[in-house]
């Protein structure tokens, strides 16, 4: 992290001065260390994270293609000229920490057709556009990959 802050602040610059780089040096060490004790921040955290980039980067491929697919799924449900059954579904996430189920609540919602109402603790309720979208949402791609994200994150 102190590296990225100190090539931003490099890069925003747009020049190299000795002036500068002391400048920039003093400043990420400072963003550092803060960020160390507010947030609970660590090296060890950062390869961690570092380490699951991939998993993440598996997350965000599954959320663009299940918001293709919901895309496809609203449209072909718009244009059929059938009623829609909309549905509010309950259910708890087996997900331990609250990174991962805020991750969830976001991954549902930016999905179309459905949409988180409440999250507490672990207990979501979630608004469907048609009951059709409702199956399956408690064990889907999102929860079995944030259940995998977490296993690696919190150790």
């Amino acid at each position: 992290m102190f590296a990225i802050c100190l090539l931003l602040w490099i890069l925003f610059n747009g020049r190299i001065t000795p002036e500068i780089l002391i400048f920039g040096v003093v400043i990420s060490a400072a963003v550092f260390g803060l960020c160390c004790v507010l947030f609970n921040y660590s090296i060890s955290r950062e390869k961690a994270l570092l380490a699951s980039l991939p998993d993440l980067l598996k997350l965000f491929r599954i959320l663009l293609a299940e918001v293709a697919k919901a895309n496809l799924a609203v449209l072909k449900l718009v244009y059929s000229g059938k009623k829609f059954e909309p549905a509010y579904i309950e259910f708890d996430a087996p997900l331990r920490s609250t990174a991962a189920r805020v991750a969830l609540a976001d991954c549902i919602t930016l999905t179309p057709g459905t949409i988180t109402g409440k999250l507490e603790g672990s207990h979501f309720t979630v608004h469907c556009l048609d009951r059709s979208m409702a199956d399956g949402i408690e064990d889907s791609v999102f929860v079995r990959q944030l259940q995998k994200l977490e296993k690696e994150l919190i150790k």
